[in-house]
């Protein structure tokens, strides 16, 4: 019997969302049960295949003119050409690289395969071991045995390659330019048939996993995450001492211990010293992991491409038949704790999958629960999480009962639990939810978390907060129990339908993401424990199929219950890491006793005097209390949840019914004279008559007029000239207009021929079939360069006036009932003072605060909102569902604008007690900057660059002793004079430009407008002809790492010299990372960057290392610099003219949303540059990159030979005990370090004598 190649599978193309055009196939490989998502990616395909089109001279086309005539055909008829399927066929192998290559820049392809293993699989003698398996299949395979080989191929063709480990499965991701994409493929299949997995790569990458470790090491969420696998860990342990005491001798197994409990990170000792202490073979026990759980039916891979499924299918079926359908060794036997997963009809669509890790059931023992953990953290700062234990949620993926739950736990609006913690100036934030990470949604368990952000004072009442919670709960509990008048049992129907309804619309017009992120999402659905059944994988874990009371009502009265929930307080209260000795991570620790309280102290009469020491997590060195919490408070909690009506004084009800539920939906009209036709866009090739002779010329249709059905054609010389359709818009739309698509203009005098179609959401493009489509440079097509667009397709000003800007842009390519306000407020007095400017970030922050219930039920139907504050005042954006846009926006900006007011008392929606809880947020906020060596590099970088930024220490300083009528007069004084500029995009017409135009005027109307002249200065120091170097010791006393960058300063912006950095970064960034990071292993931060700041181009350097020191660091940026200076003039023409298309075609890739294409016009904006169409002419500008200018502007920039190179560079040490902290200077007890930065860039400015750009826009 002859084997099927392929399974299909359900069809998933009728689960679409409705602007969902890409093509879906489901198959399983039939050689070994590989299952695999095929999506032809139809925003990126090319519709014709240009190589294959026939062209008539003249003379033939006058013949076939004349039969046309004589057999009364018009000419307007979708032409079928004169392609051969099966002549196609043959020439595939041969000519498929060429063909596809016309689809560079326009989207990438991508691929990702998850396999069913991951940290919870980790043997207990070698924890993190999926996790260094991870870094291991990078270092070459042996049909590609490069080290680097995959990685180089993938960076120089324009792409990017990663992976990540969860905790119960991996995903390796990979994307490209689509002509590169089946090469790619075989590349990346040979992870998963026979990666080298060398013995000498293994030191370095062990390094750069324990550089990783030391990354997280000071994120006070990893600390609490690995808090809890440290107590579940622990409660096995002394389960397990209990076992030994009262066994005698008896040989009964011991439990096995939770895979929770894994330190899935791993590092050094636990991948390395542990091992060799204990006699193991790491690189044996490498390669049986791999063989163990690197099999074909234990993976799911994704493939999207601008290609026919059918292509797809052939190259997946080619290159992955080959990987082993089953385990290459024997599967350990029952009893020997195997966690491989077990599958039922394997293979096919019917399969049943059992993973060993849901058989653990749910991590926490009683000994867990029902008790507090007091944590001291490395931030300033003050959280509270309770977190309950429940059963795995993936059964119920129709109902989502979790996030039932956490939509009303965690409800901003007036009456949720916030609201009311709010106003009594106890919590200042919440989120709610079961996460999106494995530790928290398992196969064996779910973890629900409530943490709650808290004032100082809330710390002191977290046993009130939590008794609130517990009666948001009981409300919950009542109404799920009660009777409706009708007979119904259960909550009110309403608020599932809004769910419902917003969840339904979000997913129908949700925005178009990159070809990568689509990928990975969907590897992430195919992890054997998902119960999605295969037909519901594109949208199953987006909406909502029924409503389940039933099993919300289980949920709250079986788990949500004080017996089974932790609580955890974070507060700097209780001290910071820094308050106490270093401490060296301890894998082999264990507990000197069988209990996990705290010797002294009590749960709920806590402090630090009769606290005694407190306990330490052995890996990360967390300290922090541990006490079981009194009876009594747990039976008030309980009492507290019983189902019935929250006490009125408590003001919590349910959420409100919402306002912002999007209901108009439809697209509005384009313009008469500039509007929407099948042909808008295409490539034609007219037929005109010169003489006798009648020539065909190349053009684009550029815009339509429906007034006069005219068609507005761009010729190659860059004329326009208008023509008249022979056939009406109403005939067309019957009609598909395809390549070879023919019709006339100007009652038949003219005749055209269609030979492109645009891809939608592409621009005009001019794609001819002939030498004129490319630039080619030893078989290397340069990218199509776009004509540039009309006016009527880039923002238009609405108004311009000293004191409003607005420009207005049409939707025309996205096609979704969307839109985009941005809204930049510069104030003449924003930088005046650092009290000035901290004064604007408080405000940022109160407006935040007091408009939280109208904003999070805006939220909730996705429109959102951001106010920040920038470099010349403060920037409002609002996005979402276009009806609702104005409405949100009209209520941020009367706050906003109420801060500029007579008088100095606060505006009347801020309440005086929640202007203490903001000033201690920010505050807060100050004290937490640049705490991570990295951030503070980059930081002080930033702030030699940029005089006008103030310090955190200075800022911190000026409202040390700030009252409501210091900051109203600052505030009054800040907004004084102001000027708006703003961006209003999306689904909105010229009448709806009108209406923005007219809220901006009416929040204003108080305001007086700023003249030009006294825009706050955006203006960069020109850095110094010579080398300078700024040294400071980290801000956190334990930080363990060092950063380093290196900036070179290149000059004002220049077309060409803007390009040529960019092509300088996307030659070095890859070799850099290769030697420097995976073969040296300076650090697990190592790349290179350019840099745009304010209109001054830049090229920086960094690296973040925690086993290297800085002088090491920097003498080897130099090293390499000498190093790639000898490879470029050594380079290949065609290696060069890789880099050179492969950056072209990311110049060109198209806005996969409206928010990509906003973002890059708005950036255009607050610039002052308003080049809308920048990257295709920067595109167009590499054509003219040659070496030797490359080499000259290298020399001139970066050469250490060049004396009078602008080089800044930042050292900020840290405390490592190894040669990372060396050089790390040693301050005195009375300074401090930030001001001493302060002072070190003081002196910058000095020596560069406070020259600077000026004004570049």
């Amino acid at each position: 019997m002859v084997e099927k190649q392929v399974i299909t599978g359900p069809d998933l193309n009728s689960s679409r969302s409705t602007l969902d055009e890409k093509q879906y196939r489901q198959i399983i490989l039939g050689q070994n049960g590989l299952r695999v998502i095929l999506i032809s990616d139809t925003h990126a395909m090319n519709y014709n295949h240009l190589d294959h089109y026939e062209y008539y001279d003249d003379d033939e086309e006058e013949e076939e003119e004349e039969e046309e005539k004589d057999s009364g055909k018009d000419g307007n008829h979708n032409h079928e050409g004169d392609n051969d399927e099966d002549e196609d066929e043959d020439d595939e192998d041969e000519d498929e690289e060429e063909e596809e290559e016309e689809d560079d820049g326009i989207r990438k392809a991508a691929a990702a395969m998850v396999v069913g293993a991951g940290s919870f699989h980790d043997p207990p003698f070698a924890q993190g071991m999926a996790h260094f398996l991870e870094h291991m299949l990078f270092m070459g395979t042996t049909k590609y045995p490069g080290e680097n080989e995959y990685s180089a191929f993938i960076s120089k063709n324009g792409g990017c390659d990663n992976a990540y480990t969860e905790l119960e499965h991996t995903v390796y991701h990979m994307e490209v330019c689509q002509e590169k994409l089946f090469e790619a493929l075989d590349m990346f299949s040979q992870f998963f048939i026979s990666p080298l997995m060398l013995k000498d790569a293994v030191d370095r990458e062990l390094n750069a996993i324990e550089s990783e470790f030391q990354l997280s090491k000071n994120s006070d969420e990893c600390r609490l995450q690995q808090l809890l696998c440290h107590d579940c860990g622990l409660q096995q342990h002394m389960r397990n001492v209990q076992h030994d005491e009262t066994q005698n001798g008896c040989s009964r197994k011991r439990k096995q211990q939770h895979p929770f409990s894994n330190f899935s990170w791993g590092n050094v000792q636990s991948l390395k010293h542990i091992p060799e202490k204990n006699g193991i073979d790491m690189m044996k026990e490498l390669n049986k992991f791999y063989n163990q759980y690197y099999y074909a039916q234990n993976m799911s891979l994704v493939v999207m491409g601008a290609y026919t499924l059918d292509e797809l299918e052939k190259h997946v079926v080619q290159s992955f038949s080959h990987v082993p359908a089953l385990p290459r060794v024997v599967q350990q036997q029952k009893g020997d704790n195997s966690l491989a997963i077990r599958r039922e009809n394997a293979g096919t669509w019917n399969v049943v999958v059992h993973t060993p890790i849901q058989d653990f059931g749910m991590p926490f023992d009683k000994e867990v629960l029902g008790r507090v953990c007091r944590i001291a953290p490395v931030k300033d700062r003050h959280t509270l999480a309770v977190t309950w234990q429940l059963p795995p949620q993936w059964k119920h993926w129709k109902s989502k009962p979790c996030d039932y739950i956490a939509h009303l736990l965690g409800h901003e609006a007036a009456g949720s639990l916030l609201s009311a913690l709010k106003k009594k100036s106890w919590v200042n934030e919440c989120y709610a939810g079961v996460g999106t990470g494995g530790y928290e949604n398992a196969s064996s368990h779910a973890l629900f978390s409530l943490t709650l952000t808290l004032s100082i004072e809330g710390v002191s009442h977290w046993v009130e907060i939590l008794r609130h919670v517990y009666y948001y709960i009981g409300m919950v509990r009542h109404y799920c129990k009660s009777v409706d008048d009708n007979g119904g049992r259960g909550l009110p129907m309403w608020i599932y339908e809004e769910l419902r309804a917003i969840q339904q619309v979000s997913y129908e017009f949700a925005d178009e993401t990159t070809p990568l992120d689509f990928v990975e999402n969907m590897a992430d659905r195919l992890t054997p424990y998902n119960c999605l059944p295969p037909e519901r994988l594109l949208d199953g874990d987006d909406l909502l199929f029924e409503f389940d009371n039933k099993t919300i009502e289980e949920l709250l009265d079986e788990y949500f219950s004080p017996f089974n929930a932790r609580v955890d307080i974070m507060s700097s209260t209780y001290g910071r890491a820094s308050d106490f000795d270093d401490h060296v991570t301890n894998l082999e620790h264990k507990a000197d006793s069988t209990t996990m309280n705290s010797t002294c102290g009590d749960a709920k009469k806590f402090s630090l005097e009769m606290a005694g020491e407190p306990l330490i997590e052995p890996i990360f060195g967390t300290r922090y209390w541990s006490h079981k919490i009194p009876q009594e408070v747990l039976m008030e909690w309980e009492k507290a949840r019983q189902p019935k009506l929250a006490p009125e004084e408590t003001g919590i009800t349910l959420p409100p019914m919402n306002p912002f539920i999007p209901k108009k939906f439809d697209l509005k009209k384009l313009p008469e004279d500039d509007g929407h036709h099948p042909l808008l866009f295409c490539s034609l090739k007219i037929c005109v008559s010169i003489g006798k002779t009648k020539s065909w010329f190349p053009c684009t249709c550029n815009r339509y007029d429906g007034t006069l059905n005219r068609m507005l054609l761009g010729m190659e010389d860059g004329e326009e000239v208008w023509h008249r359709l022979d056939s009406s818009i109403a005939e067309f739309q019957n009609m598909r207009v395809m390549p070879d698509f023919e019709g006339t203009f100007d009652k038949k005098s003219i005749k055209f021929r269609v030979i492109s179609v645009p891809k939608n959401g592409e621009g005009a493009v001019m794609k001819y079939g002939d030498e004129s489509d490319w630039h080619v440079e030893d078989g290397i097509h340069f990218p199509h360069i776009p004509p540039p667009l009309p006016e009527s397709r880039l923002p238009s000003v609405v108004m311009n006036t000293n004191l409003l800007k607005l420009w207005h842009l049409q939707d025309r390519k996205f096609k979704r009932p969307i839109g985009e306000f941005r809204i930049r407020i510069a104030c003449v007095n924003t930088n005046k003072t650092p009290l000035h400017k901290a004064c604007a970030e408080l405000m940022a922050i109160l407006l935040h605060d007091a408009t939280t219930e109208t904003c999070y039920l805006a939220s909730v139907c996705e429109l959102g909102n951001e106010v920040e504050t920038n470099d010349v005042g403060f920037s409002v954006r609002v996005h979402g569902f276009d009806d609702k846009v104005l409405d949100l926006t009209a209520v941020i900006l009367n706050v906003l604008i109420s801060f500029r007011k007579e008088g100095t008392d606060l505006p009347s929606t801020i309440q005086k007690h929640r202007f203490e809880s903001c000033l201690e947020i920010l505050r807060r906020r100050y004290g937490n900057a640049g705490m991570k060596a990295s951030s503070l590099c980059s930081d002080i970088r930033l702030r030699c660059l940029i005089p006008t930024i103030w310090s955190s220490t200075s800022k911190a300083t000026a409202i040390e002793n700030i009252t409501p009528e210091l900051f109203m007069k600052t505030m009054s004084d800040v907004m004084s004079k102001v000027s708006m500029e703003c961006l209003y995009m999306g689904n909105f017409d010229k009448h709806d430009a009108q209406a923005a135009k007219e809220i901006l005027l009416n929040a204003a109307a108080s305001l007086k407008a700023m003249q030009k002249k006294q825009f706050p200065k955006q203006e960069v120091i020109v850095t110094p002809a010579c080398s300078y170097s700024i040294v400071t010791p980290t801000i956190d006393p334990q930080e363990p790492n060092t950063a380093v960058e290196v900036y070179f300063q290149c000059g004002k912006d220049d077309l060409m010299d803007r390009i040529t950095v960019d092509l300088l970064v996307q030659i070095m960034y890859e070799p850099l990372y290769d030697q420097v990071r995976t073969k040296e292993q300076f650090g697990y931060q190592v790349s290179c960057s350019s840099r745009w700041t304010h209109g001054v181009i830049g090229l920086c350097f960094k690296i973040v290392t925690n086993c290297k020191s800085a002088e090491a660091a920097s003498i080897r940026i130099d090293q390499f610099l000498v190093d790639i200076r000898a490879d470029l003039v050594q380079m290949p023409h065609k290696s060069l003219t890789e880099h050179i298309v492969a950056l072209a075609n990311n110049k060109l890739q198209k806005f996969n949303s409206l928010e990509e294409e906003a973002d890059s016009f708005w950036s255009e904006i607050v610039e002052s540059r308003y080049d809308f169409e920048v990257h295709r002419k920067e595109a167009e500008g590499l054509r003219n990159i040659t070496k030797d200018h490359l080499l000259q502007s290298f020399d001139q920039w970066l050469s250490p030979n060049n004396a009078k190179r602008r080089k800044l560079e930042i050292r900020t040490i840290g405390t490592s005990e190894g040669m990372a902290s060396q050089g790390r200077p040693i301050l005195g007890p009375q300074e401090s370090i930030g001001e001493t930065i302060d002072e070190k860039i003081f002196n910058f400015h000095k020596l560069a004598g406070d020259k600077t750009f000026g004004k570049i826009f």
